[in-house]
Formats: structure tokens, sequence, C-alpha cells
């Protein structure tokens, strides 16, 4: 298990969820990078991968009851035995090893000192890798 997955409290429903947008995230960028690209054929791939994959996260959080708006039936969330906070720590934390992720999640938004020095760190540890090869 990594530092960072430590500091978080290992495996939990909250950092199970977050790992889960954070490939959310991941998806997104590169569907934004083959549209940069031109390179639709590859945007569609991963359209439908965004697709499929937000399904599977919806399941992930699919705690609900059906309630009515107005007469109109929708289903509710209700999974409220998850720390929404950690959730929020865990998924900028994880997000950070992504373009996107670090374009939608800035690492000043961890809260918790320890969890945004360990992302500090291995951001400074891939920068440094990334100098040596000369990239």
């Amino acid at each position: 298990m990594s530092d960072l997955y430590e500091l978080l409290g290992g495996s939990t429903p909250e950092n199970n969820l977050a790992e889960e947008y954070a490939g959310a995230i991941d998806l997104f960028g590169r569907l934004a990078g083959a549209i940069e690209d031109g390179n639709i054929r590859y945007a569609w791939e991963k359209a439908a991968e965004v697709r499929r994959y937000l399904e599977r996260f919806e399941r992930r959080m699919q705690e609900t009851e059906e309630a009515t708006d107005g007469g109109e039936p929708f289903l509710r969330f209700t999974g409220t035995d998850l720390d929404g906070q950690k959730v929020a720590t865990a998924a900028v934390a994880f997000s950070q090893s992504y373009r996107a992720g670090k374009l939608l999640h800035p690492i000043d938004r961890i809260k918790d000192e320890a969890v945004k020095a360990e992302v500090q760190a291995r951001q400074d540890r891939a920068r440094a890798f990334r100098d040596e090869l000369g990239v």
C-alpha cells in the first residue's frame, strides 16, 4: 500500500469511490486530448468509454430512494454512510495523477496537510524523473 493510500485510511468505501472518480477524470482528459488533437476516432472510443464508466460510477453510488417532485418521480441519492470530506480529499489527491485532475482540482484544495505533502512529493518526484529523461 502506498504512503498516500495509507494516509487516506487504506481501502475504504470513500477511497474506492474517489478512485472511481479519478478514473473518470482520466477518461475525460483523454477525450479532451483526442479532441485537441483532432483524433475523432479516438474521441469516439473515449466518449463510449466515459459513458460506460459513468454508468458504473452511478451504480457504485446506487443507494437511492424513489421520490416525487411536483408529481414527477425521480431517484434521490441517500448514501449517508459515506464521509463526503474524505471522498473529496481522496478524489482530489487521486486526481492529481491526471492532467484534467490537476486542472479541475488544484492541490491546494486538499485540507489534510499530510496528504497534501505526500501528493506534492509525488509530483516533485515525477517532475525530477521527467527532467532526468529530458522530457
